[in-house]
């Protein structure tokens, strides 16, 4: 069901064309801020077909990309559009990296995804170095604006393209595991945030926006 769903929808072109693609580049803008541009090695966890660099221009020696299913071609898409692009996939817990070996880390949409992403988040710590920044983009889900959207969302634009909603559904219930309430909270708790940015509005109220970024400093 949730490849039928993926092949249905396009859902590379659903992410990134209409008004969500335009909050999805808009985001990628954000999320690399001049301060943190200039960076020897950087690695990006689950950029799928759409990585970072591919809407900001920063500047780097070594740039990583992972991801976990080999089987999507990936592999062939980044050699063909990216050839500069170290690209790797890895099991989803392990990050296959010395200690201290990036001096930044961008991961987008891609926490809520991940089973005890607090764990992860310290293994992304151990491969970060000090000093240096986690650069953290992740939908607003489940505030009130989120699933607002997603309702107007099943109704509009999966219904043209004939969606069944319980397919919709299931699909989200299996994908999003984990809350933007849960991502935060732990990250304020363990971690030292930096700066964070609410998207559209920019207030800082979760149920009031529907992508926030934020970025994390190893001490």
């Amino acid at each position: 069901m949730e490849k039928e769903y993926y092949k249905e929808t396009n859902y590379r072109d659903y992410l990134y064309s209409g008004v969500i693609g335009f909050l999805m580049r808009w985001q990628h803008r954000l999320l690399s801020p001049n301060i943190y541009n200039n960076c020897e090695k950087v690695l990006e966890i689950g950029p799928g077909y759409e990585p970072h660099i591919k809407y900001k221009k920063i500047n780097y020696k070594e740039y990583y990309c992972l991801e976990l299913d080999s089987n999507l071609n990936h592999k062939e898409y980044y050699n063909n559009y990216f050839p500069d692009v170290i690209f790797k996939t890895y099991d989803g817990k392990k990050l296959d990296f010395p200690e201290n070996f990036f001096d930044r880390i961008v991961i987008s949409h891609t926490l809520e995804h991940i089973p005890d992403f607090e764990s992860f988040l310290n293994e992304m710590m151990r491969v970060l170095k000090k000093g240096c920044v986690i650069s953290i983009a992740s939908p607003c889900d489940n505030g009130f604006l989120w699933r607002l959207g997603r309702f107007f969302l099943k109704k509009t634009y999966h219904k043209i393209k004939k969606t069944p909603e319980i397919e919709y559904d299931y699909y989200m219930a299996k994908e999003h595991i984990n809350t933007i309430f849960q991502i935060i909270s732990i990250l304020k708790k363990n971690f030292n945030i930096q700066s964070e940015i609410f998207l559209p509005f920019r207030i800082r109220i979760i149920d009031l926006n529907l992508i926030h970024i934020c970025h994390v400093i190893k001490k």
